[in-house]
C-alpha cells in the first residue's frame, strides 16, 4: 500500500512539473510555434489602411507609421491570437525586417530608414 501511494504521488509530481502554466506557455499552448501556420498580421490605423508590425507599431504606404498611438491599439490583440503573424512586404534591414512604407523598414520592435524600401528606386527605369 505504501509503494502504491508513493507511485501515485510521484506520477502526480511528474504531471505537475511538465504542465504548461500561463506564465511559461508558448503562444498557442504546448504545440511548437514551428508547427503553426503563419498568417498575415492584423490591419490597423485609419480605415485599416495599415498593418501591425509589433504590438505598438502600425504602418501603411498611404498612412505612414504610428508608434504607440491610438492607431496601434488594435495591434495589442496580436499577443492574444493563437498563431504567429508576419507582415507583408519585402525583406529589409539586418534584423529580418519588412518594408513598411516607402523608405522605412520595420521589425516588431522598431523601424529604421532603409533605402532598399524606397519605392521611387524600385520602380525607376535607371
Amino acid at each position: 500500500m505504501h509503494s502504491a501511494c508513493l507511485t501515485v504521488g510521484f506520477l502526480c509530481l511528474v504531471s505537475f512539473s511538465t504542465a504548461c502554466y500561463i506564465s511559461n506557455c508558448p503562444i498557442g499552448g504546448k504545440r511548437s510555434i514551428m508547427d503553426m501556420e503563419i498568417r498575415q498580421c492584423l490591419p490597423c490605423g485609419p480605415r485599416n489602411r495599415g498593418q501591425c508590425f509589433g504590438t505598438s507599431i502600425c504602418c501603411g504606404e498611404e498612412i505612414g507609421c504610428y508608434f504607440g498611438t491610438s492607431e496601434t491599439l488594435r495591434c495589442q490583440k496580436e499577443v492574444y491570437l493563437p498563431s504567429p503573424c508576419e507582415p507583408t512586404g519585402r525583406l529589409c534591414g539586418r534584423n529580418g525586417g519588412k518594408c513598411a512604407t516607402s523608405g522605412t523598414c520595420c521589425t516588431a520592435e522598431s523601424c529604421t530608414v532603409d533605402p532598399t524600401c524606397d519605392t521611387r528606386t524600385i520602380f525607376s527605369s535607371d
